[in-house]
């Protein structure tokens, strides 16, 4: 029973398991070798959320986490804003005629009124493609399988976890935003929002979710080891 329960100290009441989680990715890597100042924010910024929302959820750390979140956004924003949201392109102008079109002939009235038209004309493709940046961030594919096989055009899809993480991440995020953790789900809700007006293009990735799937994954190892050393515990 000593043995189990120095294991369970030395493994989750400490940060070495989940700076082992940040160090293991490809992830991780790939920032510091593309931009090392941005790199030691996204490091610093894993450890202070696993800290808030695993062991202390003291004001100051608070104020960290969120300082921290906006330094790094904002120097996503500088990097890669992503201008296709409020620029048409000659598709999205072919697109829109079409749609015009088909609508005019088939919903007459309800369409060609002015709040329909201004819609369609300025709202319906920013909103849009805000709407695929927000859930294309949030698919795991494309974080553990580098988008495959429904790979971006365009985009630098680069290995960021390795797929033997994936189990962990998805015990992690159950336990984490329905059972644990439901101020987390405000938190990546806020991350998601930002990240939507971040270009896919951005060669580091969407890094505001780097913090978030490395504590996902950290608690999901957690937990599992939890389930094992009693399983041991209750063999002995």
């Amino acid at each position: 029973m000593l043995t189990y329960n120095f294991l369970y100290k030395i493994m989750i009441k400490n940060i070495p398991l989940h700076v082992l989680v940040i160090i293991l990715n490809p992830w991780w890597w790939v920032i510091i070798q593309r931009d090392l100042g941005v790199g030691l924010l996204v490091f610093v910024l894993s450890i202070s959320l696993f800290i808030y929302f695993w062991q202390n959820k003291s004001r100051k750390l608070f104020l960290l986490l969120l300082t921290l979140t906006a330094v790094i956004f904002f120097v996503s924003i500088r990097e890669a804003f992503d201008e296709s949201i409020f620029r048409n392109s000659a598709l999205d102008i072919q697109q829109y005629n079409k749609r015009h079109e088909f609508y005019a002939h088939d919903l007459g009235k309800i369409y060609k009124n002015r709040f329909s038209l201004t819609y369609f004309k300025n709202f319906n493709f920013p909103l849009a493609k805000l709407q695929r940046n927000f859930f294309s961030n949030l698919d795991p594919n494309l974080y553990f399988f580098a988008s495959h096989p429904r790979e971006r055009l365009g985009v630098d899809e680069f290995k960021k976890y390795s797929p033997i993480f994936l189990p962990f991440f998805l015990i992690g995020a159950f336990y984490s935003i329905y059972i644990l953790f439901p101020n987390l789900l405000i938190y990546t809700v806020f991350v998601s929002l930002l990240s939507s007006i971040i270009s896919p293009k951005y060669n580091l990735g969407p890094i505001l979710f780097f913090a978030l799937i490395n504590f996902m994954i950290s608690i999901g190892i957690i937990i599992s080891i939890k389930k094992i050393l009693k399983y041991l515990e209750k063999k002995a």
